[in-house]
Parts: structure tokens; sequence; C-alpha cells
């Protein structure tokens, strides 16, 4: 059975159900209060019959005391303690009460009887009569006036049931609709991805914020983040099948010269070797740009914690001037706390110092500085520059300066470097920006924002903060 038709199903049920013990309950209380006070309403007219009688048994005849005090719609008569009575009055649509058994009780007695299917409320009192005899008064009085109220009663619930039936069974299904159309979309829109092949989303209508809203808006998140995640993957496929062409080919060819020819030409050694080590250590880079590039920022494990920068950007200085013996200086106020990731940091001013060195001769100047509504540190060089209208572009993947405006042949990376750094110092809660100016060289800045901003600065260490 489907999921639509289960919940029709056990939600018209339960309604039924309910309304069923409803309306039955409310039959079940009329009636019992109906009988309870029919009840109660004859025992207090047979008191009123007994005292009537009491006062007047000596000087009335029996029979003319019976027909005195008999009910308009029932039996009075009076039974004595061998079994006997004197003959009964009835009215004459109640004649059948006669018949009744003589029964002589003790002690005061009401019940609840029935004569051919017509309900009566049936009281004995035990009565002292005028010669010292105790005898039964005992009064029969219908209730058919109360049994044909609760008769309508229950025609009219029933109906009532019947037609609220109509709308319960209704709103079964519309409560079956409401609940299945978000799954019934969630559904469609799946096939649909498996049948095309492309991501597709849940129309999600209205404001609301109920549960089946929630659980469209998760699966909507989801698609997001699939999506992210394949096209990361596939942009990663291409990328590298594009990207790693070039230094293949460089190293295919170097490699069957050095076979060819290695041996009787010895000075196309060190050529070769220096061109596939170059093509490698760039393969490498590039390689570990793209499966960064690859992973979402989630996924990159940024731990933030209180460092300084002007410490972090000298430690950072050292280890590149002594990889690349590059001249750089270190203009740096200190000390100047940021929350943020330390190795994340120390990875994008490399990349930035990199860039640095592939496009100038000169010296290298990084400065760490700040004020009262950021702090920064920036790395500036006196390379060629990026012309005006490749601004906006720089940050975008492959993206390189024509290399016809290189002055150094060996200058040029593999265009993924400013675009990665985008994404580490997004991740860090901080920005890039760029300022350059043709031929006279570029400043690349990471711009930490404060005063409860993202990437908050705390100015005392870690250790320190209470």
């Amino acid at each position: 059975m489907r999921l639509r038709s289960k919940i029709y199903l056990y939600s018209s049920v339960l309604f039924s159900v309910l309304l069923i013990a409803v309306n039955l309950s409310v039959y079940i209380l009329f009636d019992h209060m109906s009988l309870s006070n029919e009840m109660e309403r004859v025992e207090a007219e047979t008191e009123s019959i007994v005292k009537g009688v009491q006062r007047s048994a000596g000087s009335i005849p029996p029979d003319d005391l019976l027909r005195v005090y008999a009910p308009l719609d029932g039996m009075l008569r009076i039974v004595k303690p061998d079994g006997t009575s004197s003959p009964p009055v009835t009215t004459s649509s109640e004649q059948k009460l006669s018949e009744l058994k003589y029964v002589y009780e003790v002690d005061r007695k009401t019940e609840r009887i029935r004569v051919n299917q017509t309900g009566y409320v049936w009281v004995s009192v035990p009565v002292i009569w005028p010669d010292g005899e105790v005898v039964n008064v005992q009064v029969v009085e219908s209730m058919a006036e109360t049994e044909s109220r609760l008769k309508i009663l229950r025609s009219v619930l029933i109906g009532v049931t019947l037609i609220a039936l109509i709308p319960a069974i209704l709103s079964s299904r519309i409560l079956a609709d409401r609940l299945m159309k978000p799954i019934t979309s969630m559904i469609r829109t799946m096939k649909d991805i498996l049948r095309s092949g492309r991501f597709k989303r849940l129309s999600l209508g209205g404001p609301s914020k109920d549960e089946l809203t929630e659980m469209g808006e998760t699966f909507n998140r989801m698609i997001d983040m699939l999506e992210s995640s394949f096209e990361r993957q596939e942009r990663f496929v291409s990328d590298a099948s594009h990207e790693f062409k070039t230094p293949l080919t460089i190293i295919e060819s170097y490699a069957s010269l050095l076979k060819r020819r290695g041996r009787e030409r010895p000075e196309l050694f060190d050529e070769a070797v220096e061109a596939i080590l170059s093509e490698s250590v760039r393969m490498r880079e590039m390689t570990e740009q793209l499966l960064m590039l690859a992973r979402k920022p989630e996924q990159w494990n940024v731990t933030l914690e209180a460092v300084d920068l002007a410490k972090l950007a000298e430690d950072s200085v050292r280890a590149f001037r002594s990889a690349y013996h590059q001249e750089i200086s270190l203009i740096a106020e200190k000390p100047l706390w940021q929350n943020t990731d330390p190795s994340k940091l120390k990875q994008l001013l490399f990349i930035l110092l990199d860039n640095a060195r592939k496009y100038s001769e000169a010296a290298i100047t990084v400065s760490v500085g700040g004020n009262h509504r950021e702090q920064w540190i920036t790395v500036t060089d006196k390379g060629i520059g990026i012309p005006k209208e490749e601004m906006n572009k720089v940050f975008d993947r492959f993206y390189r300066i024509d290399p016809a405006r290189t002055r150094m042949s060996s200058a040029g990376g593999s265009g993924l470097g400013l675009s990665l750094a985008k994404d580490i110092a997004g991740a860090i809660g901080a920005r890039i920006e760029l300022e350059s100016e043709e031929n006279r060289g570029t400043t690349a800045s990471v711009i930490f924002p404060i005063d409860g901003e993202p990437g908050l600065v705390n100015r005392l260490p870690a250790k320190s903060r209470s």
C-alpha cells in the first residue's frame, strides 16, 4: 500500500472512531442522566403518595385510596407480607401492569423494569398500616416519554455522525495530499535528476516553517552541496586533463631527446634534466592547488586560534627567503593578535610571496600593521605590475598575465595561486585586495576586519585572555 493510501486510510479511520466515540459518549452520558433523573422523580412522587396514603388510610377505603393517588401513566398497589394485594389501580393504557408478579420487599427498593418493550420505574416502599401491619406501597410509572427523547437523540446523533463522516473523510484526503505533496515533489525531482543528469531543486511555496517545508529546504541544501561537489570534481578533472597536458608533453619530449641523443651530446643532459625537474615541480604544485580548490572550504579543517601576525609574517619571510634566496624586507608592529588559522594564513602568504617572486627581480617588502578597524599583512613587489583592464580577472582560475609582457623568461605559474588565495582568505575570515601599477609593481593585502566583524582581533595572546 502506498504511503498516501496509508495516511488516507489511517486518518479516516481515526477521525471516524473519534467521532463515533464522542457521539456515543454523549448518548451514554445523556441516557444515564435522563434515567437517573427519571428514577429520582418517581421516587420523590412515591414518597408523596406514601405520605398521602398514610394520612388517609384509616378514613378512606383502600380501593378508593389507590384511585386517588394512582399515577397517570402507571400503576399503584399495596402488597401485604403474605404476597397478596388489593386490586391494583392502573390507567387504561397500562392494564398490562396488573399482571406483574406480587413481590413483598422488606426494604425500600427502586428498579428499572421492562414490560412489553416499554421501560418503567418500579418503586417499593415499606409502610406501617393503621392496623400495625407493614405493607409495601408499590408504584410503577412509565418512562416512555424519556425513552422517546432518547430515541430521538440517538437518531440525531447517528445522522450527525454519518454527515460528519463526509467532511472527516474529505479532510483525511486533503491531509494525505498535503503531507504527500513535498514528498511527491521530491520524488519527481529525483526522477528528473536521474533522467536528465542535471541538478534540480524543489519549488517551495509560501513562508511556512513547518517540518515539511524544512524537509524541502534541507533537500535543496543537500542538492546545493551535491552540485557544488560535482562541479568541483568535474572542474578538477577538466582542469587536470587540460593543464597537465603541457608539462607532460615537455617531460616526454625531453625524455625522448635524452634517450636519442643524451649519450652523444652531454650538453643536452643538464638542459633536459632541468626542464624535467622544473615541469615536475610545477605539476606537483599544480596538483596540490587543484586538490585544494576541489575541496569545499568546510573540508579544509580550519582551526582558529590567537596568532601574532607580526611573528607569523616574520617566520614566513625567513622560510621563503631561505628557500628561494630572495631579498625580502619586513616591516612589522609587534604584537598584533588575530583569531585565525596560522597554517592556512602561512600558506596564503607563501602564495603571495611566490607571485611576487615570479614577477619581480627586485626586493620584496612585507609589512604588518593595523588600526582600530582592521589589521593587515601586505606583500609589495616592484615587478611588471598588472594592467588595469586585467585587474578584475586575476582571481579567475588559470588566468595568467600575457607572457609577452613578462621580463623574466621563467616567470608565470599555473594561474591557480590567486584563486586559491581568495578561497583561503574567505575561510580564515579575511579578504584580499590588490593594488597595482603597470611597470611599477603590485601590493597584495590580506586584511582582517575587527570591531565585531568576522575575524575579530584579540590584542592579547590566548593564554593572557580572561
